[in-house]
Order: C-alpha cells, then sequence, then structure tokens
C-alpha cells in the first residue's frame, strides 16, 4: 500500500477490539449471562488477554524477521527465527494470568473439583484435575440406604476432556457404555431420563462449557483484528502476524478461527481511485546538463485527461 492508502486502511478501523466500545460483543455477553451463563472473568480482564497476546505475537514475529521474508536480507535473521520458535503457545499460556489462561484452555467446569495422581509403571508423572456434580433422583423409591443407593450420585469427569468416569451408579441409566463425555451424557440423560433424574448440575456445566468456548472464539478473533490493524506496523506485516496468529492458535489447540474478516479488510480497495506508478522524471541543472530521476505519481489525472482528449477528437471527427 501507498502512504494514502494506509492511512484510509487505518481510518476504517472501528476498534471492535476495544470491548467496552464494541457493542455486539458486549449485548452478547449480557443476554448469554442473562440466560445462565456463569462468567468467571470480566471485560477488564478480556481487554488485557487481548492486549498481552497482540503484544506477545508482535514480539515474536518483529519487523526485521517479515522484511527477510518480503526480500529485505539480514545477517541476524537466523537469531531472530531462533527466538520466533522457542515463543510458542505452551511459552504464552505459561505468563498468562489464572482468568486468562482458564479461558483459553476452556476447560468443563462443576461446583466440585479436586485432583488426583497419575502413574506410569508405579511412578507419578503428574496430576490430573476432575470435576463432580450431584445427580438426584427424583423418585423417592428408588432409593435404598441398605442397598447402598442414596438420592442422588457424583457424576465424575476430566476437567480438560469431559470424558466421563463410569461407575456403578452410572452404569444402569447408560448401557454398559465406557467411553463418552459430559455432552454425550447429557444428550442421553436428555431422551431417556428427564422424568427419573434431576441432572440440573450437568446442564449448568454444559451451558457454561459451551459459553466459555464461544466466548474464547470471540476474543481471539478480536486479537486478530487489532493485530491487523496495529499502529506499531504497516498493513501488509499486521495482517502476517494476524494470519499466522489464527494458524498456530487452531493448529495448536485445534480451534476454528477463520481468516475470513481479515481477508476481506486487507483487500478492499484503498486507492480511493488513484493509481501510482513509477516516473521517470528529468530536469536541466544551472550547468546545462540534463539529469534523469525515478519518483511515484498520480498517473490517474494524467490517464482522465488523456481519455477526455481522445472523446473530443472522436466527437469533433464524427
Amino acid at each position: 500500500m501507498t502512504i494514502a492508502e494506509a492511512e484510509r486502511f487505518y481510518k476504517q478501523d472501528t476498534k471492535n477490539y476495544e470491548i467496552e466500545k464494541n457493542i455486539d460483543f458486549l449485548n452478547w455477553l449480557k443476554i448469554s449471562i442473562a440466560n445462565g451463563y456463569n462468567c468467571f472473568i470480566d471485560t477488564k480482564e478480556l481487554q488485557e488477554l487481548i492486549d498481552n497476546i497482540v503484544t506477545w505475537y508482535e514480539i515474536k514475529y518483529p519487523e526485521r524477521e517479515l522484511e527477510y521474508f518480503e526480500g529485505t536480507r539480514d545477517i541476524d535473521f537466523q537469531d531472530i527465527k531462533r527466538i520466533s520458535n522457542i515463543m510458542s503457545i505452551r511459552q504464552l499460556l505459561y505468563r498468562l494470568p489464572h482468568n486468562q489462561l482458564c479461558l483459553i484452555e476452556c476447560g468443563y467446569r462443576a461446583k466440585g473439583w479436586g485432583q488426583h495422581q497419575v502413574y506410569e509403571k508405579d511412578k507419578k508423572v503428574s496430576w490430573k484435575t476432575s470435576i463432580f456434580m450431584r445427580i438426584n433422583r427424583k423418585k423417592t423409591e428408588e432409593t435404598n440406604l441398605w442397598l447402598d443407593r442414596e438420592s442422588y450420585f457424583l457424576l465424575h469427569a476430566d476437567h480438560t476432556t469431559g470424558k466421563v468416569l463410569v461407575d456403578y451408579n452410572l452404569k444402569e441409566y447408560i448401557d454398559n457404555k465406557d467411553d463418552l463425555n459430559l455432552d454425550e451424557l447429557l444428550s442421553i440423560f436428555k431422551e431417556k431420563y428427564t422424568n427419573e433424574l434431576d441432572f440440573t448440575e450437568l446442564k449448568e456445566s454444559i451451558y457454561n462449557h459451551n459459553c466459555d468456548m464461544e466466548l474464547r472464539h470471540r476474543i481471539l478473533q478480536l486479537v486478530a483484528l487489532k493485530l491487523l490493524y496495529s499502529r506499531n506496523t504497516i498493513p501488509e506485516r499486521g495482517y502476517e502476524r494476524a494470519k499466522r496468529f489464527i494458524n498456530e492458535f487452531n493448529k495448536k489447540l485445534d480451534l476454528t478461527l477463520s481468516t475470513e474478516q481479515i481477508d476481506e479488510i486487507i483487500s478492499r480497495d484503498y486507492t480511493n481511485g488513484e493509481k501510482w506508478e513509477h516516473v521517470l522524471k528529468t530536469y536541466i541543472n544551472k550547468d546545462g546538463k540534463e539529469h534523469s530521476y525515478w519518483t511515484i505519481e498520480n498517473v490517474t489525472k494524467k490517464e482522465s485527461k488523456g481519455i477526455k482528449r481522445l472523446v473530443k477528437k472522436v466527437f469533433y471527427k464524427s
């Protein structure tokens, strides 16, 4: 883009990545909360998350690295590239505050949670977080303390994947299925056991998880928008950073972020009808010698004048 085109590009920036000014986003969040969404992160933290990721990517892919791919060679390119490779998404997540990290990881949530040790070959290798929620039996005749059948049972699931731990309480409701997640279990309960079980906590967990994922998607799309419109660079490099960000997050976190919005914005016509070309100019100095130099000019007016003269000639001949 020319300087004039870049100025028009930035003038079209509606700054939707500034959350407090993004009416559509705030309306969606308000409606979701009204419908029962328990949002654990406030708008200030969401704005900080956008800013943190933008800053990370502007440091990860500095101007000199992008210039290299544009054809400007730099003897320190390998050193620059080495740091860019180290700045992985994992390293970014290590540096995010707790609530921002939780939104990016987007695990399942419930009122109860705990951790248990994970072993490999009798050796503790890590900890795994599990969530649990209460499922109430509606019919009192189905409860029997003598048979260890209480009025409720606890449903356990993996915090990250939502995979359900199938125990003896759950087996009687799922036809011996050993591999299912919370979303699948909710579908089974809705279809078969609405009159027998009160699974309100399960429904709340699934709704919160779906809203969390939609919130993450919306925030990350705003990150791409802010990278595109960053004043720390030029439009073409802002677009390149935004595209790399989307591709990397989609690949590493298995997301479905889209480049459609930034593609549409960068492909708009910002010329305002102008056409700039390199033009060879000549001048005579005070010694009477002729010199030549290249410059960039808007040739649209010259072309339009030529067309007008041609039209006049055709008109007079006819």
